[in-house]
């Protein structure tokens, strides 16, 4: 695409309506659109790649000043393009149409109507819905499992659900969504940008560092929630921000160095002053982070194929055990160190 193309002209010029051209000789359609919702040259590159997925379709002209899109394409495959651009959150105007409100890229609406395909088996969104589905095994299968350990091991020990049974819980939940969103993201890393690399990084490495940081310092003290979330955010940080070399690495370490330390400080302060109630709110923020996450990848890469999907449904429970179980080894054996839950 001749990238001079990418105007620079006035916002204010009035945008003419859009328009499909005359098949040429070789069958193909030459259509000079209006669109809704782009925004910068990221959003140009995902435009482009949705296009040129369609067999003969590709974008000859980006005019992000007037809204401007010149597509080439075979009978029949605009209509296509518009619903699949329409998806991520782009309005890809045919003649006569006018543009309807909340669809524009980054609403609330086109996140959530992506999340409610997820859940329900939509059309195109059959792998994430797989990926859901693990991840309700999973926990199910923790929660079981725990729930045998406390019968079996810890049914006797004195305070021990007033002390653990919030911690255990918001780690069950958070564990099997930060393994969803690295599946999710994994299956993107061969294709991804290192600008897309650098935030996979840093966002793994952060928020995961931040709430591990938290979980452990309200059981354990500060010392020991500094040093365990260090290591699990920094740890997050270089296996997901690898995928662009040592700037995601540095990225995702240095995000979870800040945000291990921070957690484990923030549950020292709040120890008397509603820990509890705010780590759900923390749990449930950061999940909400997640879910834009995927949303991002997904608006960027599109939808995931079965085989880009490196896991069974065994092996994401069997990780997501064995992370819960290693984290209650360090809640409940671990030493305790200042104030703590219980103490």
């Amino acid at each position: 695409m001749d990238r001079q193309s990418r105007a620079k002209g006035s916002p204010s010029e009035p945008v003419p309506e859009s328009r499909t051209g005359q098949d040429r000789a070789d069958g193909v359609i030459v259509s000079d659109l209006t669109l809704h919702g782009m925004h910068c040259e990221s959003c140009a590159r995902i435009i482009e790649r949705t296009v040129s997925r369609h067999a003969g379709a590709r974008v000859t002209s980006v005019d992000m000043a007037n809204n401007r899109l010149i597509i080439e394409s075979r009978r029949g495959h605009l209509e296509e393009i518009r619903d699949e651009l329409r998806g991520k959150g782009y309005q890809l105007l045919l003649p006569g149409e006018r543009a309807a409100e909340g669809f524009e890229a980054g609403s609330f609406r086109r996140g959530i109507d992506v999340l409610k395909k997820v859940i329900f088996n939509a059309r195109g969104f059959e792998v994430e819905h797989t990926l859901f589905r693990y991840a309700l095994g999973a926990i199910a299968l923790v929660l079981v499992v725990q729930a045998v350990l406390f019968g079996v091991l810890f049914k006797n020990t004195p305070g021990y659900l007033n002390t653990y049974w919030s911690v255990m819980l918001l780690t069950t939940v958070s564990v099997v969504a930060f393994l969803f969103a690295y599946y999710h993201s994994n299956a993107f890393r061969k294709s991804s940008s290192c600008m897309t690399g650098m935030m996979t990084g840093m966002t793994f490495g952060m928020a995961g560092g931040f709430l591990i940081g938290a979980f452990v310092g309200a059981t354990n003290g500060m010392f020991l929630g500094s040093i365990i979330g260090m290591g699990a955010g920094m740890s997050l940080g270089y296996v997901t921000g690898r995928s662009c070399g040592v700037m995601g690495v540095m990225e995702g370490m240095m995000g979870g160095l800040m945000a291990g330390t921070m957690g484990a400080m923030l549950s020292a302060m709040l120890i008397y002053d509603r820990l509890v109630p705010f780590l759900f709110i923390l749990v449930g923020t950061e999940g909400v982070i997640l879910v834009a996450f995927s949303y991002m990848l997904y608006k960027e890469f599109g939808n995931m194929t079965k085989q880009d999907l490196r896991v069974s449904g065994m092996e994401f429970a069997v990780l997501a055990l064995a992370l819960n179980l290693a984290l209650t080894v360090v809640y409940v054996f671990g030493p305790k160190t200042g104030y703590v839950l219980g103490g």
